[in-house]
């Protein structure tokens, strides 16, 4: 509900007719008035109710991290997501190194040290695109926002999916594939804009 000045005065007007102290007021009396004006204005204000809508660059933030907190299971234990990062990249390459130079195509346990060197490499690759990605949101978002442009229509339905999945939509028997299906396409976006 909104009260004029004009309707305030009026008002002020009809409760003050009979003393015709209206025309006669001081100073302090319009003080008074103008506080009981701001006083209605305040009451009856409705506040604007815009949605903030979060941004792209936020969106992926919020994955890519949960991402990193499933891929560094220890970083609970430090306190800094990227050292604990840059920790498990070097043990990784220092394995990647170890099973690089056991391979050996003629034995079966060489061919194990060449899948192994594989399946590492894939991992120190992966998991330094997300740590890579993780610095560039949290650098400059804005920039990341212009950059991730083109990706939106996939991040929102990342970022909705996400959501879906931590209010419990989804079933819990499938939650390692629904991860591994978000790292991949998180790491595809990342890969396109890096």
């Amino acid at each position: 509900m909104y009260i004029s000045n004009y309707h305030f005065v009026h008002f002020v007007q009809f409760v003050y007719s009979g003393d015709d102290l209206l025309e006669n007021l001081d100073y302090n009396y319009n003080k008074k008035i103008e506080v009981g004006l701001m006083f209605f204005h305040t009451l009856f204000k409705q506040p604007k109710q815009e949605a903030e809508e979060i941004s792209s660059a936020e969106k992926l933030l919020i994955v890519v991290r949960e991402l990193l907190n499933k891929e560094l299971p220890e970083h609970y234990t430090h306190h800094h997501i990227l050292f604990t990062a840059n920790s498990k990249l070097a043990s990784l390459n220092e394995s990647l190194k170890n099973h690089r130079t056991q391979a050996n195509y003629d034995l079966k346990l060489g061919q194990f040290h060449s899948q192994m060197h594989d399946e590492l490499r894939k991992q120190v690759s992966d998991l330094q695109v997300l740590v890579d990605g993780f610095m560039e949101l949290n650098i400059d978002i804005k920039q990341m926002n212009h950059r991730l442009h083109f990706h939106y229509d996939s991040i929102q339905y990342i970022h909705e999916n996400y959501v879906l999945y931590m209010e419990g939509r989804f079933s819990h028997q499938s939650s390692q594939l629904f991860w591994q299906a978000v790292k991949e396409d998180v790491l595809d976006i990342i890969r396109k804009i890096i």
